[in-house]
């Protein structure tokens, strides 16, 4: 049996100090063989996700109930719908964070994953400011550092409850409304997390992987 390992309710470990009051946010990991079907893995972390919501709000197990639809990130069914939700997945990795106090949005890499050539892939997606500062680096800090702006995007993202789109000055201004912080992760990956801050302005509907 595929070796999968565990870890529930641990505090994030948060880089900078943009979520230095993040209390409320509990993050879990599940650690996987690169070969485990991307259907079984997003099954295992929801799983944990139930276990440690249960942990976490003390509640009846028929009262914590994950809804989840094709191409729509998790959720909680009332009464526990104004809790935050998200989770990414890479081969060998899965994130989930629960913000008691609202959105959230959280992303992960693997560093090794990013193939050359990004900065059209910046210029679309990053924007100019963040796809120059990428082109001046050189080549042994690029991968790392576009992974960690891409995580850092895709976490706004989510907790904005976006889709993916090709940069523009109203998305960016959008962007401003989250406080987003890199996670201290194991060597070879990034991850980032992101919180709802001054201007936020969530999508009315949630859509989005997860």
């Amino acid at each position: 049996m595929s070796r999968v390992t565990r870890r529930l309710m641990f505090t994030p470990t948060l880089i900078g100090s943009a979520l230095a009051d993040g209390q409320d946010l509990h993050l879990l990991s599940l650690a996987t063989p690169d070969t485990t079907p991307r259907a079984d893995a997003r099954a295992l972390i929801r799983q944990a996700l139930h276990e440690a919501l249960l942990n976490l709000l003390a509640a009846d197990p028929e009262s914590v109930v994950l809804i989840s639809a094709p191409g729509q990130p998790v959720r909680l069914a009332p009464p526990w719908a104004d809790i935050g939700l998200s989770i990414s997945h890479e081969p060998g990795l899965s994130l989930a964070v629960i913000n008691l106090a609202g959105p959230v949005g959280v992303d992960l890499l693997r560093v090794a994953t990013i193939a050359s050539g990004s900065g059209a892939v910046a210029r679309d997606y990053l924007g100019p400011d963040a796809a120059s500062a990428l082109s001046r680096l050189p080549d042994e800090q690029l991968q790392r550092a576009f992974a960690q702006a891409w995580t850092r995007l895709e976490a706004r993202l989510k907790c904005l409850a976006l889709e993916l789109r090709e940069w523009s000055p109203a998305l960016e201004a959008r962007l401003t409304g989250c406080r987003v912080t890199d996670l201290a992760m194991t060597e070879g990956w990034v991850g980032a997390v992101a919180i709802p801050g001054e201007g936020f302005s969530a999508a009315p509907t949630r859509v989005g992987a997860g």
